[in-house]
């Protein structure tokens, strides 16, 4: 394992697989993987063909159990605030996530705890199965986590979840996690075969409206809601340049022939 890199990418038929791959330490965050997802995904989004995003952890104990105290243990807490904090590897990861031009599915099989949990929401979609936990430990650990983490869970959660999480630190099972909103989908035993399937099914999808659609709604959960009018202009010429593309015209085409659309992006 140890000639193996940290991130595994493979490239599927219309969408990629990025592994976290560190199973022998439940696939535990470092600087250095960071820092490969963000680069993995900056060259992906340099391809159009790449329509969608499924990132994982390698084996079936953990999506990723967060940062990796050992290495925490012997830097600095200087050092420690530059890893998690604004500019650093975490957030550059996250925001390499978010600015991804197509969706991005976190598959959670087992643990996403800690700064790991953050990044799976980070994601636009999250996959659990029986086995999923997640939580934020940073009250166990003596520390506070970095305002922009916690800004991430109130905008998307909402401020009773925050709380919940951050209060009580627990590792949430699948069915809570669910009725709080943390899992977009719940399936049974192989949940490598549906999320691979739901990617597959979403990179057949408009390539023109997944972008515009991953775009606005970035914009409106950036502005709490009420996005502005430069904004807003931006997001009415992508509807109508959408009306007009070759794609809906070929969705049309399609419908009335009762045949899967071919889509070109164009």
């Amino acid at each position: 394992m140890a000639d193996e890199p940290e991130l595994l990418v493979e490239n599927m038929d219309g969408f990629a697989v990025l592994t976290m791959n560190r199973p022998e330490r439940r696939n535990a965050l470092t600087a250095s993987l960071l820092e490969s997802l963000a680069a993995a995904l900056g060259e992906l989004s340099s391809d159009d063909g790449t329509r969608c995003v499924v990132l994982r952890g390698a084996g079936d104990k953990a999506f990723s159990v967060g940062m990796d105290l050992n290495a925490m243990a012997v830097s600095t807490p200087e050092e420690n605030q530059r890893l998690i904090g604004a500019g650093g590897p975490l957030r550059t990861a996250m925001a390499a996530v978010e600015e991804f031009p197509y969706p991005v599915i976190a598959m959670i099989d087992g643990y996403a705890l800690g700064a790991a949990c953050e990044l799976a929401v980070s994601c636009d979609l999250r996959v659990g199965c029986d086995k999923s936990r997640m939580g934020m430990p940073p009250a166990k650990l003596g520390i506070v986590y970095p305002p922009e983490g916690l800004e991430r869970f109130v905008r998307t959660f909402g401020l009773a979840t925050a709380r919940r999480l951050f209060y009580t630190a627990r590792h949430f099972p699948c069915a809570e996690l669910s009725s709080m909103g943390m899992l977009d989908f719940v399936c049974g035993d192989d949940i490598e075969e549906f999320t691979i399937e739901l990617a597959r099914e979403m990179s057949h999808l408009a390539p023109l409206s997944m972008k515009a659609h991953k775009r606005v709604l970035r914009a409106i959960v950036g502005a709490a809601g009420a996005i502005d009018a430069t904004t807003r202009a931006d997001a009415q010429r992508l509807v109508i340049e959408a009306i007009g593309s070759e794609d809906a015209a070929e969705a049309m085409k399609a419908f009335f022939e009762k045949r899967p659309p071919r889509f070109t992006a164009k």
